[in-house]
């Protein structure tokens, strides 16, 4: 009895030592845990017949395991001692679990089985970390996972083309050797003869592990998980009560059916970076027809505008929607900009060169999915990302449209998204100093162009009113972060507005164009998209519309320090302060 003490008390020292070495902090109530882990080891060790082989295989799963931990010390994400200690006693817990089921199993086979199965449930998250901070150098993150969910398996191939290389496939063997040398060790570890005392010794050791695994649960990794499925919940809730916010509206607005007639073009792009742009100053001519219309009394270019978030899905799920990162409004009750253009008497349409997910695939489609007409030139819908068609192609396709005298029309382009140089044809190839960042300004090159080809032709339109172009993210191209938010840098933020009117409602509009025009140099979130659209096509019911976030209101507030991005963790005013 008391060498079983002096080792719990034995392993309890050398694991809070450990942990309080390691991390340069102490937390005596989350000690406890380790007593815990000290206690389970030295009785897992007497109900087995090999106490050395179990202490092995648990010392080199726990290895393996807790690898995590040097992802979170090399990268900026802040980690506690009671961290440690929790995440450290969920895995003692489950890789027990493991050991003693294996161990009392019949038969060789199935021992081994489900050796396989259990050591891939327990590394392959380890396996994922250590894969996303190969391409990232980051810390896996709710984002991320988002990112993957919310797209397909051609984008996602596409990103693995892009983004990783031979130590993907390095990863993979590892995985493959660790979890055979896994099963080799693990399955040679058998339990103690049985007895009365022995099965009763084995029902109570694996309630207490189990009563761990529950304790600890709630732990750095296994987060990531939890709020990535909670956040899928709150999305599919938004889908859900579509149905029920379009009543919530059609109420509000029959009776206030207000609105400017004729066409307004609200037009999506992707990826694009003010810092490549010449038109915001960059040295090469990457935005020559841009350019060319700064001097046009039709056009108006914002100079400060910000991303609100640096992925496409939660900056658009903002952008066209009433909710922003200023008012209270429930995500899942958020009209959205299709729903209140319809419930004013709009048609809407949709035209896209976006992967079609579906309409439950993500809140952008959604959304679109609302619209009258609907246009998705990727024929795949959803099977390809790099689609047979460049976003040239769009403006062939608004001959698709049915027209009326009031219309939205919403156009998400393609635009700037990786791979750079899927995105324009041969004839764009004009700038190769820089590799892919080459690539990327020749993306910018043809987005000028195919917003030229657009502007020209719908400015024909005798109902054509005005065209509001902006960026749903930007892009860190100069340090090649992409647009991930866990490696944020406002860069990816920094994206171009612009706005083209028709001199038929500059007429009729004059004191609407007027703030425009003088709020050029304001600065402005996309997320106050929506309010803003509803100020130039004049629909302001106060059940959503808010002045103070519309440009063309005089109450606009432009307040630097009151904007935010990533969902308010970032104040622009830092930004304006650093450059």
């Amino acid at each position: 009895m008391l060498k079983t003490l002096l080792s719990v008390f034995g392993i309890f020292i050398v694991l809070t030592a450990v942990t309080t070495i390691a991390m340069n902090d102490f937390s005596p109530r989350h000690t406890l845990f380790l007593l815990a882990d000290a206690i389970l080891l030295t009785a897992g060790a007497k109900l087995m017949q090999e106490a050395k082989s179990y202490y092995r295989v648990m010392a080199a799963a726990m290895v393996v395991l807790c690898s995590v931990f040097v992802i979170r010390y090399v990268t900026p994400t802040a980690v506690k001692v009671w961290d440690v200690n929790i995440y450290f006693s969920f895995c003692l817990a489950l890789v027990n679990i493991v050991l003693l089921i294996s161990a009392i199993l019949p038969r060789p086979v199935l021992q081994k089985l489900f050796l396989v199965l259990a050591g891939a449930a327990l590394f392959a998250p380890i396996l994922l970390c250590w894969g996303y901070y190969a391409t990232e150098l980051s810390w896996l993150n709710v984002d991320a996972i988002m990112a993957v969910l919310q797209t397909n398996s051609a984008e996602a191939l596409e990103y693995v083309k892009d983004r990783t290389g031979g130590y993907s496939v390095l990863l993979a063997l590892l995985f493959a050797a660790g979890l055979a040398v896994w099963v080799k060790l693990a399955s040679r570890i058998t339990a103690a003869k049985k007895s009365w005392k022995r099965i009763a010794g084995i029902v109570f050791f694996l309630v207490l592990n189990a009563v761990l695994v529950f304790r600890t649960g709630d732990n750095f990794v296994t987060s990531i998980f939890r709020e990535t499925t909670d956040y899928q919940k709150n999305y599919n809730e938004y889908a859900r009560q579509k149905e029920i916010r379009k009543q919530n509206l059609s109420h509000i607005m029959l009776q206030n059916n207000t609105g400017r007639k004729g066409i307004y073009f609200l037009v999506i792009g992707e990826s694009q970076n003010t810092l490549r742009m010449s038109a915001y100053g960059y040295k090469l001519k990457t935005t020559p027809w841009l350019d060319s219309m700064k001097n046009n009394p039709n056009l108006l270019l914002f100079q400060h505008a910000y991303a609100c978030q640096v992925q496409t899905v939660p900056a658009l799920s903002y952008a066209l929607t009433a909710k922003n990162q200023y008012n209270s409004v429930k995500m899942e009750q958020a009209v959205s900009l299709i729903d209140v253009a319809k419930a004013a008497g709009y048609q809407a349409v949709w035209l896209s060169n976006q992967v079609r997910f579906g309409g439950w695939g993500t809140p952008v489609t959604v959304i679109a999915e609302e619209a009258d007409q609907k246009i998705w030139i990727n024929s795949h819908q959803g099977n390809t990302l790099d689609t047979e068609y460049y976003d040239g192609e769009l403006i062939n396709r608004l001959q698709d449209i049915k027209r009326s005298d009031k219309m939205l029309i919403v156009v998400h382009l393609m635009g700037n998204h990786i791979s750079y140089h899927s995105r324009y044809p041969a004839e764009f190839d004009k700038f190769k100093a820089e590799g892919k960042r080459s690539e990327y300004d020749n993306s910018i090159l043809y987005n000028d162009y195919v917003m030229q080809q657009l502007i020209d032709k719908v400015s024909q339109w005798p109902e054509f009113q005005g065209l509001l172009y902006f960026s749903d993210h930007g892009e860190s191209v100069e340090q090649e972060r992409g647009h991930n938010p866990d490696r944020f840098v406002f860069e990816m933020a920094y994206i171009p507005m612009y706005m083209y009117f028709s001199p038929a409602y500059i007429s009729a509009n004059e004191k609407t164009f007027r703030v425009l025009q003088a709020s050029q140099a304001q600065y402005f979130t996309n997320d106050l998209i929506f309010n803003t659209m509803l100020g130039i096509m004049d629909i302001r019911n106060e059940a959503f519309y808010e002045a103070e976030n519309d440009l063309a209101s005089p109450a606009y507030n432009g307040d630097v320090n009151r904007l935010k991005t990533l969902y308010g963790k970032r104040s622009i005013a830092e930004d304006v302060a650093a450059r």
